[in-house]
Order: structure tokens, then C-alpha cells, then sequence
């Protein structure tokens, strides 16, 4: 649920004062302002963005810029949602779909430096799996000792960084999705975070057309800025997102109760905030034949689950020709990994009911 009409108010009449719209107006400044300071960042390392989407080009567009990398290889895990190897495409890169780690579903930097193409790499971007914690530091590490540009997709994850004051890495881009279904949205929106003061010019570059202070397009852009209206709906959500984020806690301890309630033991994991973001209620099932019985039996009592990322990019008609490495891991994870009912206002008799058709 996102702000109520009457919070957006004062929003709203601001923007009819100043008449000013989009084009990184006084309520996206502030928006940006405000969460520099609950993250504890500089000032300057928060640039808004139209779209989660658009944060990812913004990002890939401003490190090209930037280390002007030979080549167009990009390694990606196929365990995520398509937005990321869709921004990777539209920045012109070729998409090369690597496994993900059987405990964490993501690329692990370790790995993947002893990767047979690492040599032709020009972009590596590593993707935080349901908003899932970020080992930023080694990812930085992973890009000092190879010179390979990364782009972290963190759509999920602004709840975790408001709360958990990390550390941004030096010099890689992080991109968020502030869509309505995150834990924090605004209806649509990103977020591009990076401490260095150039990138994050850069990538107000790449999303304004190419423009910074003057006509003249510098790099490659294309319209990817927040509107005041955007910014609006984003400042009413910050103004009230303690009480948000207590709430999605409160649904995760609700979970964990109705499973504690009951006397059959619940055959899997159950995967709640603060382990993932607090949107996301995730059943790890034993195997892809429990999950897809616990699927069923929830299904007859009118209860829908999602399987979020389906069995990978790979599996999309529109990526189905994109280069993969064996993927033993995804295939493991996608069918076990299963989506339970997740929003502020579910209720503990809801939740019974979920848990008791689970088990």
C-alpha cells in the first residue's frame, strides 16, 4: 500500500506553487537529500530515476563512459528477473548467464573470477536475489583485482540499506527499484547509490539525454528522471516508513508464529525479513516435486504463490538464445524457491490460513 491522498497533499500543493514538474525539480532534490541522510551518505551519492530499470542503464551507461572497457560480453546471473538482462541489452551489451551459488541464489565474486570468459568481459553484474543482503566490499574487491566494471541490481534492497547503515563500495553503481511492489515505492522509480561524486554525474548524464549544465549531450542518455509527482508519492513514503517497515516485520513474526502453532513440522525453509526484503515471504521447499505439492494445496484453498524469477532468464523465449554456462544450481533453486502472500495488511487469520495449507 503506498501513501494515502491526504498524505500527498502538501506534495502535490508544492508542486503547484513552484510549477515545476520534472526535470529534477526541488521535491526530487529533497527526496534525494532525505535519503542520503537516513543512510548516512554523502550528500551527492543518491540520484533518483524514473524506473528501476532506468537506474541499471543509468548506471551501465556511466561506468562505459567512464573505463570505456573493450567489448560488449556481460556475465549475469540467470536467476533473476528479466529487467536485468533487458538493461544490459539496451545498453548493448551480450548477455552471457552464469549459475548462481546454491546458499546465497547469487553470483559469488570467488567463483567467478576463475570464470573461463572472464578475460573478455567488459560488465559483470551481480543481482541481490529478493532484495537479499550485499557483500559490496568484495564485489569492489572482485573489480579492484580484475579491472572489470560491476553493476550491482539491488531492486529489492532499499528496506535493508534504510536499516542497516552500509557501506556503499567505492566505485561500483548500486541500482534499486522503488516499484509499487518493493517494500519502499513510490509507484515507479529507482534509485542509482554511488559514492563517487563523477559516476553519479555521469549517470544524471545518461538518464538526462546525455546533458549535465549545458546542451550538449556528452555520452549517450536517454529520459530516464524521476518526476515531481514520482518524488512526492516517494517524500509521503519516507515521512511514514517506519511505521511500514514495523508492519512488514510484523507480518514476517506472524509467519514464524503460525508455524511455531503448529504441531506437524513445516517441511522446508521459511524466508522472511530481515533475511530477504520484508515485501517477500519465500517457501524453500526440499525439492521441486514439495513445492510444487505445497503450490497445489495452497491453490484449492484459494491462496496464489508466485515462482518469482520462473526457472530463469534462460527461459524466456526472448533470452532463450543468450549464451549459459551449466546451470545445475538455478534449475534446483527456481523450482524450489516458491513465493508465499506477502503486503502491510495481512492479516494473522490470512497468514493461519496460508501456513495451515503449507503444511
Amino acid at each position: 500500500m503506498l501513501p494515502k491522498a491526504e498524505t500527498l497533499a502538501p506534495y502535490l500543493r508544492q508542486i503547484d506553487e513552484t510549477r515545476l514538474y520534472t526535470n529534477h525539480g526541488p521535491l526530487v532534490e529533497t527526496f534525494e537529500r532525505r535519503l542520503a541522510d537516513w543512510m548516512g551518505f554523502e550528500k551527492k551519492t543518491v540520484l533518483s530515476c524514473g524506473s528501476g530499470s532506468m537506474a541499471l542503464i543509468g548506471a551501465i551507461l556511466a561506468l562505459r563512459h567512464r573505463f570505456q572497457r573493450p567489448g560488449n560480453l556481460c556475465l549475469m546471473p540467470t536467476y533473476t528477473f528479466v529487467a536485468t538482462a533487458a538493461a544490459a541489452q539496451a545498453c548493448g551489451y551480450q548477455c552471457h548467464l552464469v549459475d548462481v551459488d546454491r546458499d546465497s541464489w547469487a553470483l559469488d565474486p570467488q567463483v567467478l573470477l576463475q570464470h573461463d570468459r572472464l578475460a573478455d568481459t567488459a560488465l559483470v553484474i551481480p543481482v541481490a536475489p529478493y532484495g537479499r543482503p550485499v557483500d559490496f566490499q568484495s564485489w569492489q574487491a572482485f573489480t579492484n583485482e580484475t579491472g572489470i566494471p560491476v553493476v550491482i541490481d539491488a531492486a529489492a534492497c532499499l528496506d535493508w540499506m534504510l536499516t542497516s547503515q552500509v557501506a556503499l563500495p567505492a566505485t561500483i553503481p548500486v541500482a534499486v527499484s522503488l516499484h509499487t511492489t518493493k517494500s519502499f515505492g513510490c509507484g515507479e522509480g529507482g534509485l542509482l547509490l554511488v559514492q563517487d561524486p563523477d559516476l553519479i554525474m555521469d549517470g544524471f548524464r545518461a538518464i538526462n539525454f546525455g546533458f549535465l549544465d549545458s546542451r550538449e549531450a556528452v555520452i549517450p542518455g536517454l529520459n530516464g528522471r524521476m518526476s515531481e509527482y514520482h518524488a512526492a508519492v516517494g517524500l509521503a513514503e519516507l515521512d511514514s516508513f517506519d511505521s511500514k517497515l514495523s508492519k512488514w516485520h510484523s507480518v514476517a513474526a506472524a509467519y514464524h508464529a503460525a508455524v511455531s502453532q503448529r504441531e506437524d513440522t513445516l517441511p522446508g525453509h521459511l524466508w522472511t525479513c530481515p533475511d530477504v526484503s520484508g515485501c517477500y515471504v519465500i517457501y524453500e521447499a526440499a525439492s521441486a516435486e514439495d513445492a510444487l505439492r505445497a503450490q497445489r494445496r495452497l491453490m484449492e484453498c484459494g491462496i496464489d504463490t508466485r515462482f518469482w524469477y520462473g526457472s530463469g532468464i534462460q527461459a524466456h523465449p526472448a533470452y532463450s538464445h543468450l549464451s549459459t554456462d551449466p546451470l545445475t544450481n538455478t534449475h534446483d533453486l527456481a523450482g524450489r524457491l516458491l513465493g508465499l502472500p506477502c503486503y502491510t495488511d495481512l492479516s494473522a487469520t490470512d497468514i493461519g490460513r496460508i501456513v495451515k495449507a503449507l503444511i
